[in-house]
């Protein structure tokens, strides 16, 4: 009597294929669509926003088109951030100017809290030395000793820090009448070569200095005002 087949013989003497299988066997030949082009034609796709089905061509446009959407807008937060750093440049190198033009300390003093409100777009910028490095030809607001111990406490090894979070007693003891209208500040440690003193930052605006921005230029702005101190007056 013969044998009836079995009804999983055609599946035993064919193996299943795996997904991932099937997708390595097309990225080993990325040319298998040319060659079966009416499969091509038959592959239908869920569209993205659940509309229906597309091609597998319309697909690969949409695809496409949403990789150089993505591309285009990488390159124009590029473009802006170089902008940006080209305008800060050039910021930076007029206040360097600026501050090598002074004639003497009270004068670089002045013209020190004058440029940076106008160069950097500032609201109120005010300089404090420590008492002991006060001269006849070196006066400006002293802050006491206990402020000052808690600031470069702070400050640690950093030349700057940023703030949007200071009690009332200290944003008047830095800014005076204008510190009502501070809601956050930039606090920039004076080395000549160590540290007697401090520039504040003041702004209207609660975002402009926060402890999570870089402070690569405002350590600058600290350094070549030190620097331009130590020409003018030995401490």
């Amino acid at each position: 009597m013969s044998k009836q087949p079995s009804s999983n013989s055609s599946s035993n003497n064919r193996a299943e294929l795996s997904e991932e299988e099937v997708v390595s066997y097309l990225e080993q030949h990325p040319d298998l669509l040319l060659k079966h082009k009416d499969l091509l034609e038959k592959m239908q796709v869920p569209h993205g926003t659940g509309s229906g089905m597309v091609s597998l061509i319309e697909r690969q446009v949409e695809v496409l088109r949403e990789k150089n959407r993505q591309q285009e807008e990488r390159l124009l937060v590029l473009i802006n951030n170089a902008r940006t750093n080209e305008e800060l440049s050039e910021k930076l190198h007029r206040y360097s100017m600026q501050l090598s033009s002074t004639s003497g300390i009270g004068e670089l003093i002045q013209g020190a809290a004058e440029g940076m409100q106008q160069q950097f777009d500032i609201d109120s910028v005010s300089v404090h030395i420590k008492p002991e490095y006060q001269s006849d030809d070196l006066q400006t607001s002293a802050l006491s000793e206990k402020t000052y111990s808690a600031i470069m406490d702070s400050l640690g090894n950093d030349s700057c820090s940023c703030h949007n979070e200071l009690d009332d007693e200290l944003l008047a003891s830095l800014f005076g009448d204008k510190s009502t209208t501070i809601k956050s500040c930039a606090l920039l440690a004076l080395d000549a070569p160590h540290r007697i003193g401090l520039i504040a930052l003041g702004s209207s605006e609660q975002g402009r200095f926060s402890p999570q921005m870089g402070t690569l230029i405002l350590s600058r702005l600290a350094e070549q005002f030190s620097a331009a101190m130590q020409r003018h007056h030995d401490f």
